[in-house]
């Protein structure tokens, strides 16, 4: 019971949090209109498939990444004396950088 009532709670503050997640604000061009229910709907529906498809891209890559440089310890890379750690770190920090929410913008832009 007690998990049941664990897992609610954490499904409403996720919605929440993204429902009240402020988003950076664009130029818009004259004529163009703020996006409506229906995209803040979309954005919530694809952010909840979104972030545990980009959570699992994440953590996987590192643990690839992780694996990689501990197999190449100090093998020389492509740097002047360097290491494949430089290169390495580079992949790991791009698998997790960007955006871990879709936006309402995003949902009109694509779908209107």
């Amino acid at each position: 019971m007690l998990k049941r009532a664990a897992a609610w709670v954490i499904d409403i503050l996720l919605v929440l949090s993204m429902l009240l997640a402020p988003y950076p604000v664009q130029a818009q061009q004259a004529g163009s209109e703020e996006p409506g229910i229906i995209n803040y709907a979309g954005s919530i529906v694809f952010s909840l498939f979104y972030i545990p498809v980009k959570l699992v891209t994440c953590v996987g890559t590192h643990v690839i990444a992780d694996t990689a440089y501990i197999a190449t310890y100090q093998v020389p890379g492509n740097y002047e004396g360097g290491t494949n750690g430089k290169e390495i770190g580079e992949v790991a920090r791009g698998a997790c950088s960007g955006s871990w929410v879709i936006t309402p913008d995003q949902v009109k832009k694509d779908y209107q």
